[in-house]
């Protein structure tokens, strides 16, 4: 197994694993610890099929199932599919804001996988952002803020969220939701500003105008340079990443060029999943 450290260390490349092949304890446990420090980790040069996928997610904990069902692979639930290829029953054809993985729910997943199926030739890249080092470099002010503050985090907080709209039936699966704005990590005790513009409706009692310049000053904070890695997609890549730690987005791509990635992702024992 080599190592590589990328994007002001949080992000860490690993080359010379199989992961389609069972890992023994003891370097599965180093990968974990690896993963945790750093926040995101490229696992390179994969051939991986949904049972393969679901089977190393599943050793973290238990596993994810998204509440779009439609975007659900018919061969495991608990992959999605991300494709504009023409079979794709829901294409995903643009960009994606600012986002934490289910921040809306009561029990966000702690940590999501994508592998790339199909890579574009152009556009597409996935960004990832640093909170913990976000919330580590945050001037006092700002800080001070946020201290003990709680926003609230929606699947739909603004028209036209999402590309492929959620069904009644969806909807009604996550209402939304409560959580601290500095969320501390269960295991680590790392804290991290706990941010999804996306998804975040409101900030404290704060009117609508003032929450949403707040969000604004947060997310520019988070997104400086220092804090961005951007993966450029190559067929075979498995990217992992801390939702409790790092937020990411979608960049735009030309909807005609071929792109296809698998999701999957597992949750925190119940008695940590509650973000605290």
């Amino acid at each position: 197994m080599d190592t590589k450290l990328l994007a002001n260390d949080f992000t860490l490349e690993i080359r010379g694993l199989d992961l389609s092949k069972p890992l023994d304890d003891g370097l599965f446990e180093k990968i974990r610890a690896l993963w945790m420090e750093h926040r995101v980790v490229v696992f390179k040069d994969q051939t991986l099929d949904d049972d393969t996928l679901v089977g190393f997610a599943e050793r973290f904990g238990p596993l994810f199932v998204h509440a779009q069902s439609s975007l659900l692979s018919a061969k495991r639930k608990e992959v999605m599919e991300l494709s504009n290829l023409p079979d794709a029953e829901r294409r995903t054809v643009h960009d994606l804001d600012w986002h934490t993985d289910q921040s809306y729910t009561p029990k966000p997943v702690f940590a999501t996988m994508l592998y790339g199926v199909v890579a574009p030739r152009e556009g597409g890249e996935t960004h990832f952002t640093d909170l913990a080092g976000a919330y580590a470099s945050m001037p006092d002010a700002l800080k001070l803020r946020i201290e003990g503050v709680t926003a609230v985090y929606s699947a739909e907080p603004r028209p036209k969220v999402r590309e492929t709209p959620l069904t009644e039936e969806e909807r009604a699966q996550i209402p939304d939701c409560t959580h601290p704005i500095i969320r501390t990590h269960p295991y680590l005790g790392r804290k991290a500003v706990y941010l999804s513009p996306l998804h975040m409706a409101s900030i404290g009692d704060l009117p609508e105008e003032e929450s949403a310049s707040l969000m604004a000053a947060l997310t520019a904070h988070a997104t400086q340079p220092a804090h961005v890695y951007r993966h450029v997609w190559t067929e075979g890549d498995l990217v992992m990443w801390d939702n409790t730690s790092v937020m990411h987005r979608r960049t735009p791509f030309p909807p005609d060029m071929p792109r296809h990635l698998k999701r999957a992702g597992f949750y925190l024992p119940d008695e940590l999943a509650v973000p605290f």
